[in-house]
């Protein structure tokens, strides 16, 4: 398979002649580092390009991951979710209080129903 800049599609079964790009993490010998063959390593180099000259890239050829971005150094200093991620995550938590409300008003009613019934 081709990925979007023309290279090798890079499987998680590594193969003689085939791109490999790792997370070293798995291996003490190459904790905190991507690791890979040449073919690997000039994928992701391509990729890198292909972020700085456009701002990202996507493709099925970078091994574990799926992409490239590049962002504002800014970013760095003070790292946040985008916006679309915080109103998510309110609309989420919305919707599990409105569930815990109620389950709430059902417990209530049952007490209610089973003390009268008594």
């Amino acid at each position: 398979m081709t990925g979007a800049l023309g290279y090798r599609s890079l499987g998680s079964s590594v193969s003689e002649g085939e791109a490999n790009l790792r997370d070293g993490g798995e291996w003490a010998d190459h904790e905190d580092c991507i690791i890979g063959d040449e073919a690997g390593l000039r994928s992701l180099k391509r990729a890198c390009e292909a972020a700085i000259s456009h701002g990202q890239y996507f493709g099925n050829d970078l091994g574990e991951w799926v992409g490239v971005k590049k962002l504002d150094s800014a970013w760095f200093r003070a790292p946040v979710d985008s916006t679309l991620t915080r109103v998510g995550s309110a609309a989420i938590a919305f919707v599990l209080l409105a569930v815990l409300g109620l389950a709430a008003v059902g417990l209530f009613s049952i007490a209610a129903w089973l003390s009268s019934a008594a």
